[in-house]
This record gives structure tokens, C-alpha cells and sequence, in this order.
């Protein structure tokens, strides 16, 4: 899919996208080594054979490993898959990307400097792609004294520079108990990190027991709140900004195919919407591609550059990284209504 060049233009910005460890340690090993990197477009049309669209569907991310996680211990290889996320968004037009990071990854010693040296690996190359860190913390999947210990481990990172955490939670398609996620989210917030929850991306529940919690401010998928007026009048008023999947939502079968997708009814109902790739190595998307959809479900460059506008406000970073990008995107809008060009910039 090529954009147009208002498009390809238009600084942009990712919200929600997991690190895919395995997967981004593939694609830097096989261009060491001169192979082919696992074929995850087979794997896409094996799944889609196999298994029907839904949650059964979904259940299915991170089942495949391509390589041994063990390499990630290895500092150079760490850096460099994270330094492919990065340049991947960078080359795709993104002005900023946040990272979320499952297991251990964000306790591991001296993370927050290796993942700064990827940062600046890839801003030598493309100067305007800011990229931050978020933790992902799986309730329900730990002993308390491991989440306790987890959660010590973020509050430390937090003065390190971590950008915030992500909960999960189990049950994820029915009402969760959210009393104990409550009391960690307070906690989190205290040390200045952003909130954010899974919610909404199978059905309504959990969507309005996250927009409740502590500190939150943001909510991954939260896109069946479209089903129901009330819950998005609760995020509009609240202003409580979604981190829309478009190509996720379609192939995993939460939602319907992408021209039967949502995300218009929530622009227009008020609720701050952004866009995002969540998983772009298994599910083959880039940020560049899920604006062009979002483009092609009818929002034009001024609703576009307000989803960029919508992310860099909501964003889990500083103040003056979010002015810096709030002039850029202005920037790119005066160029765009100039018939010049802008946009983000490459060295």
C-alpha cells in the first residue's frame, strides 16, 4: 500500500506496540547471517486456516518463537532488535513510538540505558523519532510476592526514566476484579508513571472498571465501547484516549473486516482515538499502513493529523519532547496547506 504523499508527509505516532523479542531478534540474526527471516505471512494464512476469528484467534500471539529468547541476554543484540523497532517506525514516518515490554525486560539491569542507546543509534539516522518504554504487568499470571517484586522493580525504573505501565489482566473477555490492579495503578502513578490498560478489545467488559482506574489516562484496543452511547460518552468525558488496532482488530476476528471497523463512529463521538501497529512483525503492518487504512475508512489530513495530534498529547512522555512534536506536526500541517513539503525528517 503506497500513501499519498499528504500521507507519507504526516508525522505520526504509535501508542501501542509491543516489543516482539523473538521476532525483532529473527530479523537482526538473519541479516547477520544472510538468510530469510521466519515467514510470518505463512504463519498469518496457516492461523486464518486453522483457527476461526475471535478470541481463539487472538490467543494465539506469541505461541511462535523464532528464536531462542535466550539471546536477548546478550547487550548487543538487545539493543539491536530494539533499534529495528525504532527504525522500522522511523522509516514509516512515525515522530514517536512507545514500547511495551513484557516478562522481566524492563528489571533488567541497566535497561533504561540500553534502551537509550537505541534510541540514539536510531535518531542519528532519523532525528525526529522519540521512542519511549512502557512496562507490561500480566495480573493474574504472577504469585503476589512476584508481582509485588515486579511492581518494585517499575517504581526503580520509574527514576531511570520508564514511561509507564500497561496492566493486563485475567479474565480479559469477561468482568475482571480490578480492586487489586486499583491499589498497584495508585502506587505506579505516585512515582510518575502513565497509565494505561487492555480493555474493550473482545467486548465491552472491562472498559468502564479501567477508565476508574487511578492514574489512567489511556486504554489499549477499547474499541467495542462503540457498541454502547453510555461507555463512550464515560471515555469522552473523561477523556480517556484509545489506542486503536486497525489491522489487529480485522485479523484476529475481534472485529470486523477494517472497512466495518468503528473508528469513525468514535472520532465523531467525541473520544480521543490514536492509531497503532501493536504487533507489526506477525501481523506484517507498519504505522505509515495503519493511517493509510484509517485514511481509507474516510478521515481526511485534518482528522489524520488529529490522531498524531490526539498520541503526542497523551503521550507518556516529557512535556518538552510533547511540545517539540506538537511544532513539528504543526509544521507539517502548514506545509501540507502550502502545497510544500514536511514532515519527518531523515539525515
Amino acid at each position: 500500500m503506497n500513501p499519498p504523499e499528504p500521507l507519507a508527509l504526516l508525522p505520526k505516532a504509535d501508542l501501542h506496540v509491543h516489543q516482539e523479542a523473538t521476532r525483532y531478534l529473527d530479523l537482526v540474526l538473519a541479516e547477520r547471517e544472510g538468510r530469510e527471516p521466519y515467514d510470518w505471512a505463512a504463519w498469518r494464512r496457516r492461523l486464518a486456516a486453522e483457527v476461526p476469528p475471535g478470541r481463539e484467534r487472538l490467543l494465539r500471539i506469541g505461541s511462535t518463537q523464532p528464536v531462542p529468547l535466550a539471546l536477548d541476554a546478550d547487550d548487543e543484540l538487545f539493543v539491536a532488535r530494539f533499534a529495528a523497532l525504532m527504525r522500522d517506525h522511523a522509516a514509516a514516518g512515525a515522530c514517536y513510538v512507545e514500547v511495551r515490554c513484557g516478562g522481566d525486560v524492563v528489571t533488567r539491569d541497566g535497561f533504561m540505558s540500553l534502551f537509550r542507546r537505541a534510541e540514539r543509534q536510531v535518531r542519528a539516522e532519523y532525528p525526529r523519532l522519540r521512542a519511549e518504554a512502557l512496562a507490561i504487568l500480566v495480573h493474574g499470571a504472577r504469585d503476589p510476592r512476584q508481582t509485588a517484586a515486579f511492581a518494585e522493580g517499575c517504581v526503580r525504573a520509574a527514576d531511570e526514566g520508564l514511561a509507564g505501565v500497561d496492566f493486563l489482566y485475567t479474565p480479559y473477555d469477561t468482568e475482571a476484579d480490578w480492586t487489586p490492579m486499583y491499589r498497584l495503578a495508585e502506587r505506579f502513578a505516585e512515582a510518575g508513571l502513565g497509565i494505561t490498560a487492555h480493555a474493550g478489545e473482545v467486548s465491552t467488559a472491562n472498559i468502564a472498571a479501567a477508565a476508574a482506574m487511578p492514574g489512567l489516562t489511556r486504554i489499549g484496543h477499547g474499541v467495542h465501547a462503540a457498541a454502547d452511547p453510555e461507555l463512550m460518552r464515560l471515555l469522552a468525558d473523561r477523556g480517556v484516549t484509545l489506542e486503536c488496532a486497525l489491522t489487529c482488530n480485522a485479523y484476529f476476528g475481534v472485529l470486523p473486516e477494517v472497512d466495518g471497523h468503528p473508528l469513525t463512529r468514535l472520532v465523531e463521538a467525541g473520544v480521543p482515538v490514536t492509531l497503532a501497529t501493536d504487533n507489526p512483525v506477525q501481523l506484517g503492518t507498519t504505522i505509515e499502513r495503519e493511517y493509510a487504512l484509517a485514511a481509507g475508512l474516510g478521515l481526511g489530513p485534518e482528522r489524520l493529523a488529529d490522531l498524531t495530534r490526539n498520541a503526542i498529547r497523551a503521550a507518556f512522555t516529557s512535556d518538552e519532547r510533547k511540545a517539540a512534536m506538537l511544532a513539528e506536526l504543526a509544521e507539517a500541517e502548514r506545509a501540507r496547506l502550502s502545497g510544500g513539503r514536511g514532515g519527518p525528517a531523515r539525515r
